[in-house]
């Protein structure tokens, strides 16, 4: 099911654009099915749980890498959302942010890739992870979530108010306040006020669910 989620997310982004030039060549799905075996391979275990690798390093032949050539942005920015929310329904944590970077290997033949993955250690950055597919930054101010098109976070549903909810920043961790809402704001579906997030949390405004990822 996992596998499949990844199919669709990479369909998504690239079925119109790259469907009729990818064409019996190497397709964006075999990438990131690839990837998230590797990551499934070289996980580890620890007091804290399952630790998954957060740099990906890929390794295309060069005739497979002309043809990604100018959409090598949009594939590295979705290859790293599937690391990310591979890990995030396994239950995985990193050591660090997540990195997905691709190389050209000469020796490569057409439709092979090759892929490797590390752990490395690095400056935590939280992420606020969307049910829709949808990923925010956690920095150093607020997080706004509503309906309001001035909000960080725009949610288009009646049922969530123009500012409903914002998600910050602790020395601990990160933490979620209800902004005063008409609908309220639930965590593992208890109405809260304000409560520090584990990555475990589910967060509902409306008809969206959300959950957090710590490095």
């Amino acid at each position: 099911m996992v596998l499949k989620g990844v199919e669709n997310r990479l369909e998504r982004i690239f079925d119109r654009t790259l469907a009729r030039p990818f064409k019996n060549a190497l397709q964006p799905i075999e990438i990131g099915t690839r990837i998230v075996r590797e990551v499934d391979l070289t996980r580890r275990l620890s007091a804290h749980g399952a630790i998954s690798a957060n740099l990906i390093r890929v390794w295309l032949g060069p005739e497979d890498a002309q043809r990604f050539d100018g959409f090598q942005k949009v594939l590295v920015a979705e290859l790293e959302e599937t690391v990310r929310q591979h890990a995030l329904v396994e239950g995985y944590v990193f050591v660090g942010p997540v990195s997905v970077e691709i190389f050209v290997d000469d020796d490569l033949k057409r439709g092979t890739v090759e892929v490797k993955a590390e752990f490395v250690g690095g400056e935590s950055q939280p992420r606020l992870l969307v049910s829709d597919g949808r990923s925010f930054a956690i920095g150093d101010l607020p997080l706004i979530i509503g309906r309001s098109p001035d909000v960080e976070v725009v949610i288009n549903d009646s049922n969530v108010s123009r500012q409903h909810a914002e998600v910050w920043r602790t020395a601990e961790g990160v933490a979620i306040r209800d902004l005063q809402s008409t609908n309220g704001t639930y965590v593992n579906g208890h109405r809260i006020t304000a409560v520090s997030l584990s990555p475990r949390d589910d967060v509902t405004l409306g008809s969206l669910h959300f959950r957090i990822e710590l490095a």
